[in-house]
This record gives structure tokens, C-alpha cells and sequence, in this order.
């Protein structure tokens, strides 16, 4: 059932390091750990439940195997050793025995638990019938109640073990749902993100409109306004898995944070600004948001072959996001993805080769030509640059003869 671990490196130094404590007997492999073993996932996090100082242990662990050391969480005695990308958590065992730690666990599926020797598969809810069966469900409403957070979790299990939620459970989530109003808003963050990093993500989402879940957290004057758009995100997360629909250059990736932000603007829209400030965002997730909220106001006056210029230099940094989720809230949708297509290869073919000429003249190049010092100087080399990508202007004489011609009195003529 668990040889795999049997094989673990950092398994087996616990295991050892517990044994040269005397505290072999009494600890266990718990939770997430056991769950994912089960179901045969990688494994990236060994998670035990130990009768003893769990916080002074691990800090003792981090330093025999030259790890690092994370307080996690101080109140639930939990410590962290990270070395290698293996995360190995120590939790103290809550109450007197490992039947009673599992039974204030949030899900069937996370309450199962192994002593060391893994021959002894400890499941007094039932979870691994659930996980046969795919279904996610609570241990008790109590234990959603004590950790309001738990609800949010739900739905993370729901899009990334692709399980159901149980009838009675799901019931609970919702009748609960508004305890989240008191939860850290970046425990709420951590846990959106996990859901929209997935694939097939409007599943769930579509699951959290129906049960109200968004209004238990974001505040309420916003949301009367607005409904979530769950077509607009089913179009960014086929763009994502099939950018050859829309891209001829569609060999791209973004790191997982850019894929959420770009699906919650999705969803939300022009709210998502306001929504994701109450979530507390880093700083370049809040202004990425706000970035795709103005490309996607401005990609629809995009019309001539300058506009397009404009668009592509405003907007360079976040590019494809920006011409996703343009098509996302396109009226016409995948049917006008030759529109963004030409934006996309105007980018590639003319914009990069000829960014390379830049600058082509200088402010002392137009101040040579009788203009005085003056926010003019500035509109003019503007003017010049994207004629330049543009591809209409390649050579200085060139610029220089286009700044004659337009702005031969020393003031812009329209």
C-alpha cells in the first residue's frame, strides 16, 4: 500500500530520527500525505503527527539534515523542514490518541493516518471508501466551523482530485459559508489560486457560484452588481490549453500566478481590480490585474495599423494575457481569433525586428530643428517611435523629414 515511501529518503531519516527519540511508537504519517499515497499522486509533502514537542523536534530535524526551518503554525504546534523541494511537516498530536487527532480533520479523505512500520492503515471515517468512491466528505460540521477556511478547501479538492462533494456536505458548506468572513484574506487567496491553477477549473467555479461561495468573502455592495462569468473563463482555459486556436507562435507558458490572475479577471471583469484587493494581492499581481482590465478596454478600438502599434507598446509585458483574455470577452469569441492572430504576428514579424532601431532620434535632434524645450519634444518622439515600429519610418532622415512635414510651424497639426 505504501512501498513507495518505503524507497523515500527523507521518510526513512524521520523514521530514524524518532527512533533515537523514543518516539517511534508514537507517531504517525497523517493526512494529505496518506491520502495522495493512496491515490498513487507525487508525493511533495510527508506529513506526521508526533506526541511530543513537534515545533522543537523539527527545528532539531531541520538542523541534523541541514534543512530549513519554517514556523508554520504556532498555535497548532506545527513546525516545517524544507530541503530539496520535499516539504516535511511535524505536527503534535491533538488529544490522546491519533483516533481522536483524525477525528477534527476537515474531510473523510484527509483522516486517515499510518503508523511508522506502514503496515497499519488507521481509517476510522471511512475515508478510503470515499476516496473509491471519489467523494469528498466532511467528518463533522464542527471541524468546518473551527477553521472556516476548511469550505474553501472543499472546492480546492473538488477541482484538483476532481472528486464530487458529498449532498450532506455540501450543504454544510453553504449553510457555513459566511464564517469566512472572519479568515485571513491571504489563506482565501492561497486557496482561489489553487483552484484556478487547474486545467478544467470552471467546473469548480461554477459549482461556488451556484452555492453562493463569493459573497462569503468579498464584500457584498460589489457583488449585487455583478454576476461571475463562467463563459468568459471556459474560453480563457480552452486558449490555455489550445493556444494553436488562436496563436501561430504558440509555444507559451505563464508561472502559475499569472494563469490565476488572468482567470479571475475573467471571471469578474472590470470588479476584478476591487475583488482582488480584498484578497490581499502582492503588488505585481494587483497591477497585472489592472493592466489586462485597461487592455481589455483598449484592444477593442484597435483598428488601424498605428492603434495596433499603440496597443502592442502599452501592453507589451503582458501580451498574450492581454490578447486572451481580450478574446475572452470578445462578443464573437474563438470566431474572430484571426483578430488576434494579426495582432500576435504583427508583434512577432514587425514590432520585435524593428524595436531594434530605437532610438532613432534624440531630443537634441528635433531642438536642432528650432523647436524650443516644451512637452512638444516629447510628442513628437513619440510619434516618431511608433511610426518606427509601425514600419514606416526605418532611417533618421526619414524621422527627420516626418517632423518637418507635420510639425513644420513648431506646433502639432492634426
Amino acid at each position: 500500500m505504501f512501498e513507495t515511501l518505503r524507497e523515500n529518503k527523507y521518510f526513512n531519516e524521520v523514521v530514524k530520527f524518532l527512533q533515537e527519540k523514543k518516539l517511534y511508537q508514537n507517531s504517525y504519517l497523517v493526512g494529505g500525505s496518506v491520502r495522495d499515497l493512496l491515490l498513487k499522486r507525487d508525493l511533495k509533502d510527508i506529513d506526521f503527527a508526533i506526541k511530543g514537542d513537534s515545533i522543537d523536534l523539527a527545528k532539531e530535524f531541520s538542523r541534523k539534515i541541514g534543512g530549513t526551518f519554517v514556523l508554520l503554525d504556532e498555535v497548532f504546534s506545527i513546525g516545517r523542514v524544507v530541503k530539496d523541494n520535499v516539504t516535511i511537516d511535524f505536527a503534535q498530536l491533538s488529544g490522546e490518541s491519533i483516533e481522536t487527532d483524525l477525528s477534527e480533520r476537515d474531510f473523510t479523505i484527509n483522516a486517515m493516518a499510518t503508523d511508522l512500520s506502514l503496515k497499519n492503515l488507521i481509517d476510522p471515517f471511512g475515508g478510503m471508501e470515499d476516496l473509491k468512491n471519489r467523494l469528498i466528505k466532511m467528518v463533522k460540521e464542527e471541524n468546518l466551523k473551527a477553521d472556516p477556511l476548511r469550505i474553501l478547501r472543499a472546492y480546492r479538492f473538488h477541482a484538483t482530485v476532481n472528486f464530487d462533494i458529498e449532498n450532506n456536505t455540501r450543504e454544510a458548506l453553504k449553510k457555513n459559508a459566511f464564517l469566512m468572513k472572519v479568515t485571513a484574506k491571504e489563506r482565501i487567496k492561497e486557496e482561489l489560486w489553487k483552484i484556478l491553477s487547474v486545467d478544467n477549473s470552471a467546473r469548480t467555479v461554477e459549482m461556488m457560484v451556484e452555492d453562493e461561495i463569493f459573497k462569503a468573502f468579498f464584500k457584498m455592495p460589489d457583488l449585487l452588481q455583478i454576476r461571475p462569468n463562467l463563459q468568459v473563463l471556459i474560453i480563457i482555459e480552452e486558449a490555455l490549453r489550445n493556444p494553436e486556436k488562436i496563436f501561430t507562435h504558440h509555444k507559451i507558458t505563464f508561472n502559475p500566478n499569472i494563469i490565476a490572475c488572468l482567470k479571475f479577471t475573467g471571471i469578474f471583469g472590470h470588479h476584478a481590480l476591487s475583488f482582488i484587493k480584498q484578497i490581499k494581492p502582492s503588488k505585481k499581481e494587483e497591477r497585472f490585474v489592472e493592466k489586462l482590465i485597461e487592455a481589455g478596454v483598449s484592444i477593442k478600438k484597435v483598428e488601424t495599423l498605428l492603434d495596433k502599434v499603440r496597443f502592442v507598446k502599452n501592453y507589451e509585458n503582458v501580451l498574450y494575457p492581454a490578447l486572451i483574455y481580450g478574446i475572452s470577452t470578445d462578443p464573437l469569441g474563438m470566431a474572430r481569433a484571426w483578430f488576434y492572430r494579426e495582432i500576435e504576428n504583427f508583434y512577432k514579424k514587425v514590432y520585435l525586428k524593428n524595436k531594434k532601431k530605437l532610438p532613432l532620434i534624440k531630443g537634441e535632434d528635433i531642438l536642432s530643428l528650432g523647436f524650443e524645450p516644451s512637452p512638444l519634444v516629447g510628442e513628437i518622439i513619440e510619434r516618431i517611435e511608433t511610426l518606427v515600429l509601425a514600419g514606416k519610418i526605418s532611417k533618421k532622415e526619414e524621422a527627420l523629414e516626418e517632423i518637418k512635414r507635420r510639425y513644420g510651424q513648431n506646433r502639432l497639426s492634426e
